[in-house]
């Protein structure tokens, strides 16, 4: 991996929509102004729904103010940013998704699709590869979402990509054990059928308290037991931890000899916004280091 020119995605969550629209632009502008500071080009903001197969939720959900508005407001305020709006095309009506991808590709160059909670759930909308292959009628770049301890990730990732996918931001990573495997057999995969590889984002995420880490479990996030008990053995060091950890990790990236990845960090819980933006300038920091 070249460290020294990797491509960074800041991954943000849009407020709630109880919150006053001022209060709303204020976080926008907030946002703007940490990707002017620390030089970042591509956001991501996920689509938030409440999810009903986890079991009971860590933390209350609360409804989210529209993802595609939020990003309008945040280029208002930084017009060189590029946004991926998210969307889960499966809980749309098909119709009402080619409506949407018609009206939105107007106004954004990038779109993650992300398909459902649970294969259980029988959903009205299509799924990743067929919204895929409709949605490359209207965006250039299509990312998706990868698990790197899924059963059967990297031929999933190939079906994906042979749909037209260009990109996939991962899960949270706390280990890079599954992603090596499920890269490499991607690669491989790729190499066999002569298909050039999409562009993987590692996805890493600070964590400030113990129910930060609670909730990235609920979410599915796969976190070794070792890293959990070190993390929590100090509570009031688990923040400089999690960001030691992360350096580490990406420090790791750096002298695999993996090409075509890139780096997403994200905030997951509100408070961790300026944290996460932090992890970003320890990251760049990295960059230096490998110069």
């Amino acid at each position: 991996m070249n460290c020294k020119n990797v491509d960074i995605i800041f991954t943000v969550i849009p407020p709630p929509l109880e919150w006053d629209i001022s209060k709303i632009e204020r976080k926008a502008f907030e946002i703007a102004n940490i990707t002017k500071i620390l030089d970042i080009d591509l956001i991501s903001i996920p689509e938030v729904i409440e999810e009903r197969s986890r079991g009971q939720r860590v933390v209350p959900f609360k409804m989210k103010f529209d993802n595609a508005e939020f990003g309008e407001m945040i280029k208002n305020f930084d017009s060189s940013v590029e946004i991926i709006i998210n969307k889960i095309s499966v809980i749309m009506e098909k119709e009402e998704f080619e409506e949407w991808l018609k009206e939105y590709s107007k106004k954004f160059n990038y779109i993650l699709i992300v398909g459902g909670e649970s294969s259980k759930i029988k959903y009205p909308g299509y799924h990743p590869i067929p919204a895929t292959l409709i949605a490359k009628n209207y965006f250039k770049n299509i990312y998706g979402i990868t698990i790197f301890h899924r059963k059967n990730e990297p031929q999933k990732l190939l079906e994906k990509t042979k749909a037209g996918m260009r990109g996939f931001i991962s899960q949270i990573v706390f280990e890079l054990e599954h992603v090596k495997n499920v890269i490499l057999q991607y690669y491989k995969l790729c190499q066999e059928e002569n298909i050039e590889p999409a562009k993987i984002f590692i996805s890493f995420a600070p964590v400030s308290q113990r129910k930060d880490l609670e909730f990235l479990k609920w979410l599915g996030v796969y976190i070794p037991k070792e890293i959990e008990n070190y993390l929590l053995e100090d509570e009031k060091k688990l923040e400089k931890r999690s960001i030691e950890i992360i350096e580490t990790l990406f420090q790791e990236l750096c002298f695999l000899d993996i090409k075509n990845i890139g780096v997403n960090v994200e905030h997951v819980m509100y408070n961790n916004l300026q944290v996460a933006a932090y992890t970003v300038h320890r990251i760049k920091e990295v960059f230096k280091w490998r110069d």
